[in-house]
């Protein structure tokens, strides 16, 4: 019998300012069942909890998906099991992320499977894994904040790595 089960990731920055869903963006493994979400919860001090209750059985047809929305491996990354780009995913949703002082950056999630765990894939245009997961912010259309992502199967955290003088002096609020 398919079930649903309640499924959570958390985003982890004291840049982050907002997290919404993308309305009509969720995608799922078809005859699996979908009951809600996904719902953004700001649980404070920079940790963001996203939770969908639905299905999981990974297809093939998710990981394309998720893939053709991301722009490729050079664009993915899960901090377990990955590496390359996912070959079956169980679901995938878009939210827009709003971090301090950056303009908004669409990212999708995905859930696959490792070993014994579900695992979390994060995926966009921003996103840059050339070996090195970063999320890079833009503002005016110009970069302004790279940011190293880690985390765990279901976690990920975005640590602050560079920014230029003027940047940095933004990011904290001076004029």
């Amino acid at each position: 019998m398919t079930s649903s089960h309640s499924n959570s990731v958390i985003l982890e920055s004291e840049l982050i300012e907002s997290v919404e869903y993308i309305e009509g963006s969720f995608v799922i493994s078809s005859g699996q069942p979908y009951e809600s979400g996904p719902t953004p919860k700001n649980q404070g001090k920079g940790v963001w909890e996203i939770t969908v209750n639905c299905g999981r059985h990974k297809t093939s047809e998710v990981a394309d998906k998720f893939d053709s929305l991301c722009g490729g491996e050079y664009h993915e990354y899960a901090p377990k099991g990955g590496g390359g780009t996912p070959d079956e995913l169980n679901f995938m949703f878009g939210l827009t992320v709003t971090f301090k002082n950056a303009t908004p950056v669409t990212l999708y999630l995905a859930q696959g499977h490792y070993s014994s765990h579900n695992n979390w894939w994060i995926g966009g245009q921003n996103v840059v894994n050339d070996g090195k997961p970063d999320l890079v912010l833009i503002s005016n259309d110009r970069p302004i904040q790279i940011l190293r992502m880690s985390g765990s199967t279901s976690k990920i955290e975005f640590e602050t790595l560079a920014a230029s003088a003027k940047a940095a002096k933004s990011l904290a609020g001076a004029s």
